[in-house]
């Protein structure tokens, strides 16, 4: 295999070098190992470093700007839409129930016990506040996401009543978002409107989009800058020091090289906004969501040669509803950071 530590490109382009830790600046750092690409056949590796300072981890060297977009040339998972299969029975109705009385979404068949019953199981109401990215419901406020990919989310914020709208530069998953009726800028924060390029929306959301941006610093100054006075931004990002980074390794399915260029540590994460001027920031406890991940990241190890007990359904099964319960009482191991945070309001 190709080893691009060793090179000055990769099998789709250009290399850069990324000596210093993008999110704290660090320059003192400890070889993880080299990535491969789990998405697509290739032969190039990539070494991936933690900062000693702030243990934040990143590629170096990384896809070139130039050459960054083709590490997205295959069916990645923006280009489509969601499936939308429709749901139905008691547990739908419940959950349907729980989620127009917390986000004000209208759905038939909504059972108004669900309303009742899923604040008495942490987990799931964990996963259903994560739905809605843990927002109030919008009342005709702006809202723009940001990494919106094929806009399932800007839908769902349509429905919750925010004037939404959406952002990606990847040309496949804005052609779905403009098939489905989705308001989307084709591009980056800077192809927006002059005019919504500064206080102008009342909330920001970002679904794993930090980890794909070669400087998450600069991403939220612009982000501060464009949220109105008492905006509210909301991160979700995967959390390298997670119960799954930790057990998996490199073929934790969230290592994702060479899209993921940055995985920051929730305490950068923290330490970030707060540099960039925010307040109120909190992390999120995330309950149940690592099935689908725990799974994908065993069937990538298998895929790789790994063998034995600790690959196997049954612990994965068990591993997962361990990592469940510890998310639902901490946000510290989850595998995913969910960051909320306020700019400061107007005096």
């Amino acid at each position: 295999m190709r080893d691009v530590g060793m090179a000055q490109t990769w099998s789709r382009g250009g290399l850069l070098a990324v000596p210093a830790c993008p999110m704290c600046g660090g320059t003192s750092r400890a070889t993880i190992g080299e990535a491969t690409d789990a998405m697509v056949p290739s032969p190039d590796r990539w070494p991936l470093w933690r900062c000693e300072k702030c243990h934040s981890q990143w590629l170096d060297p990384r896809p070139d700007d130039a050459s960054l977009p083709a590490a997205y040339d295959f069916d990645y998972i923006t280009h489509r839409a969601e499936a939308g299969t429709a749901r139905s029975g008691f547990l739908s109705s419940l959950i349907d129930g729980y989620l127009a009385r917390r986000f004000r979404l209208k759905r038939d068949g909504a059972n108004g016990l669900g309303a009742w019953l899923f604040p008495l199981i942490p987990p799931l109401r964990m996963k259903l506040d994560y739905y809605g990215r843990h927002l109030q419901p919008g009342k005709g406020r702006a809202l723009l996401d940001i990494g919106c990919g094929s806009g399932d989310f800007v839908a769902t914020a349509g429905l919750m009543g925010w004037n939404a709208e959406g952002v990606d530069p990847d040309a496949a998953a804005v052609a779905v978002c403009r098939s489905r009726g989705v308001v989307v800028t084709e591009g980056f924060v800077e192809q927006m409107e002059a005019r919504k390029q500064s206080a102008y929306w009342d909330a920001v959301t970002m679904s794993h989009c930090v980890e794909h941006v070669p400087d998450p610093a600069a991403l939220l100054d612009q982000v501060y800058a464009m949220l109105a006075p008492g905006g509210e931004v909301w991160v979700g990002i995967p959390n390298p020091e997670s119960i799954g980074a930790r057990y998996f390794g490199l073929d934790w399915e969230s290592v994702d090289a060479p899209r993921h260029l940055v995985l920051p540590t929730q305490a950068a994460l923290v330490a970030a906004c707060r540099a960039a001027g925010f307040e109120s920031v909190r992390l999120q406890r995330r309950g149940a969501h690592t099935g689908r991940l725990f799974r994908r990241s065993a069937e990538i190890a298998r895929s790789r040669g790994r063998r034995g007990f600790r690959y196997g359904r049954n612990v994965i099964f068990v591993l997962s509803l361990y990592a469940d319960l510890v998310a639902t009482l901490t946000p510290r191991w989850g595998e995913e950071t969910v960051l909320v945070a306020r700019k400061r309001a107007a005096r």
